[in-house]
């Protein structure tokens, strides 16, 4: 027999819910959230102070000795590693060059690798001369034209032919009468709104001159180079360019957070800052921990933190001498398969010149009308 189901209850109907018409304002106690956000942000500092020295310590100590101590002794083995690499480069451009040529434009093989051994000669003989590899010079930029030059226009329409053909992609000359008028009057009402709020924006902040003139004026007793409180200190110096640059701009909220990093950085508390301000440096504390944190990962990652650190050095240097040895014959392999790529397809071309008089160079085939770009 089956089972009879039970019946399943409706869920009951949502009550309506008779929203409160009182408006008084409940005050808090923000001392514990101040004091949470303030020992957030204390920990933070105390964590970027630690890493930041580790790093000066690294960039200005050990990276300069370690790299002193591999001039002095890997010096030769470096030079011929750099040599070998050039090398690589060159016969890989020269490679890519002459397939591409041989694929695309229907050259005869003999005329394309009669030129790359003529490149190649001259490659070495620069390099024997000690001249540098100039096989692949860089394009020089092409001077911008301006189509509106040898015409006379006012500033405001030449601004108006730019902006649609640089910025809108479109040519202004296609555009009859009507329509390039009324799109004309449509840039300046744009340009003339535009300014209107640059205008409106500069007088919001002649607003509060006297809340940011407070804010530099308590700053710069704190941070200014001539106090002698960390002259030499980076990160001192850094918030000393953040004051000018925030000063300059009248960002008064970038001002509030030096006020507070200061305040910690002094005594530990921040009693005139708000509880917004000491989390949102505890957040930027949190940000310049994690970069610091990475760039302290990829020190000691190092050779140089390795070799450093090391009980015994000499073991290490001789890792590291090893390591470069491996390299200089890997480098060393590659150029042989390289060459005898080269070597082989110019003695390809070699047997196809013997067969005949000079073969003309051969016509790319007509397209179809419905073969694509890359169809082979």
């Amino acid at each position: 027999m089956k089972k009879r189901r039970k019946k399943t209850t409706p869920a009951p109907e949502p009550r309506f819910v008779k929203l409160s018409r009182d408006r008084r304002i409940i005050l808090l106690d923000q001392e514990p959230l101040r004091e949470e956000a303030g020992r957030a942000a204390r920990k933070k500092i105390g964590e970027m102070e630690k890493l930041a020295s580790s790093l000066e310590e690294f960039e200005k100590t050990i990276l300069p000795a370690y790299t002193r101590w591999e001039e002095e002794t890997l010096g030769p083995l470096l030079a011929e590693e750099r040599q070998l690499n050039a090398k690589i480069d060159h016969l890989e451009h020269l490679l890519s060059t002459a397939g591409l040529e041989a694929l695309f434009t229907g050259r005869d093989p003999s005329e394309i690798y009669a030129d790359i051994a003529r490149e190649q000669q001259e490659w070495e003989e620069r390099q024997a001369g000690g001249e540098p590899d100039r096989s692949q010079p860089e394009p020089e930029p092409e001077p911008e034209e301006d189509p509106d030059a040898q015409k006379e226009f006012t500033d405001e329409e030449r601004e108006f032919r730019s902006y649609v053909r640089y910025a809108c992609g479109e040519d202004p000359d296609y555009f009859d009468k009507r329509q390039y008028k009324k799109l004309f009057n449509e840039y300046r009402e744009w340009k003339q709104k535009r300014e209107e709020d640059c205008g409106s924006a500069t007088k919001k902040k002649e607003d509060i001159p006297a809340r940011v003139k407070e804010l530099y004026r308590v700053l710069v007793r704190r941070l200014h180079p001539d106090t002698g409180k960390a002259r030499n200190d980076p990160n001192t110096q850094r918030l000393w360019h953040d004051l000018q640059d925030a000063y300059a701009t009248m960002d008064v909220e970038r001002l509030e957070v030096l006020l507070a990093l200061t305040d910690l950085h002094e005594s530990g508390s921040a009693i005139r800052s708000t509880l917004y301000h000491l989390r949102k440096v505890a957040k930027e504390m949190e940000r310049t921990v994690r970069d610091l944190k990475n760039r302290f990962r990829e020190a000691r990652s190092s050779p140089a933190w390795q070799f450093w650190h090391s009980d015994n050095r000499q073991k290490v240097g001789t890792k590291i001498r090893a390591a470069v040895e491996a390299r200089i014959r890997d480098a060393k392999n590659h150029i042989a398969t390289l060459e005898q790529e080269i070597n082989f397809w110019k003695k390809d071309a070699g047997i196809r010149g013997q067969k005949g008089p000079k073969s003309k160079s051969r016509k790319p085939k007509e397209e179809s009308s419905d073969q694509g770009l890359f169809d082979f």
